[in-house]
């Protein structure tokens, strides 16, 4: 739905008190400009951590256009509460955002799903110290007896490589647990996949081309993701046409497993045998000058207002929330 059909009133949400704020406020910067280019009656309102006073100050708008990132405002809460005061929002349900930014859950659907995902552990830390014999200590050691180093370590419930390490050695995992600990109580050890960085965009189930990332990192940390200059991109990725098909296939298996809508970007890895591996699912990926989705969809010929056009036009034809 466009301006022609009567400029719905749409509010753009972005802030939020997560470690990634400020690519939200980019995000929704961004997002605005293109909706009151096409025409929409588009507003912001930053979210501040108070859902409550959000919620209210959202009232009266035909869509919340959701440009939060982390945090509340990608694990379901925020969209659970928009659900109660029956406000349309953009990205996919509650239910959805919450499976998908727990990556432990997430990747079990993976597995049930057959598609391919690195071996990983969960460990749930206590407060204090890491040291050898915590209660951490029996899965992890089971874990590392089929496990040879590099491996990852990261938050459970944590975007955008937030807390993420990569250990090369076992001297190097107190720190990294700790690291991860800072964010998330649950912490995911996880088999490195060596190769290359993929990533792909589904809107309105259908996957955008692939994109291939080369950070100046060992990994595709929050510095290369943000920072201009830290890494290139080639997309459509120099693959196989077989695989690309594959790749593509199996995120937007994932897509519609974990039950999203509208849009969302799923990472993956390729090792040099050429098996892909998928990571995760970010059901409000970026929006940024710099970000992956609007990369993709400009490679499919969608330059971004249409992209964010789209987007709205989906979220406003969803019933309103009961």
């Amino acid at each position: 739905m466009s301006a022609s059909s009567g400029r719905p009133r749409v509010a753009v949400l972005m802030g939020g008190v997560s470690s990634e704020k400020e690519v939200s406020l980019a995000s929704g910067q961004r997002v605005l400009e293109a909706l009151r280019q096409l025409g929409y009656a588009a507003g912001i309102v930053v979210y501040e951590g108070d859902i409550a006073a959000t919620v209210k100050a959202l009232q009266g708008r035909d869509l919340v256009f959701i440009a939060l990132h982390g945090g509340e405002g990608e694990d379901g809460t925020v969209q659970a509460a928009l659900d109660d005061a029956g406000l349309r929002y953009s990205g996919s349900s509650s239910g959805a955002s919450r499976l998908a930014m727990d990556k432990h859950h997430s990747k079990e659907r993976m597995l049930a799903a057959a598609l391919p995902t690195p071996a990983w552990v969960r460990l749930q830390l206590a407060e204090g110290p890491i040291r050898p014999g915590g209660p951490h200590e029996e899965a992890l050691a089971n874990f590392l007896d089929q496990r040879s180093y590099p491996l990852v370590v990261k938050p459970n419930g944590q975007g955008s490589t937030v807390g993420l390490s990569v250990v090369e050695q076992y001297d190097q995992l107190p720190d990294a647990l700790s690291l991860a600990r800072e964010f998330d109580s649950q912490v995911l050890v996880e088999a490195y996949i060596p190769g290359r960085e993929l990533t792909v965009t589904v809107l309105d189930q259908r996957p955008l081309p692939v994109v291939e990332i080369v950070p100046r990192h060992p990994t595709f940390d929050y510095e290369c993701k943000y920072t201009e200059g830290m890494s290139t991109y080639t997309v459509p990725a120099e693959l196989p046409l077989e695989l690309t098909v594959a790749v593509q296939e199996a995120a937007q298996r994932l897509y519609e497993d974990l039950g999203c809508r509208h849009y969302a970007r799923i990472d993956l890895r390729l090792d040099p045998e050429y098996r892909f591996y998928c990571l995760e699912l970010n059901t409000l990926p970026g929006l940024t000058a710099h970000s992956l989705t609007p990369m993709a969809a400009e490679a499919a010929g969608i330059p971004f207002p249409a992209l964010i056009d789209r987007i709205t036009g989906l979220a406003l034809a969803d019933p309103v929330p009961a």
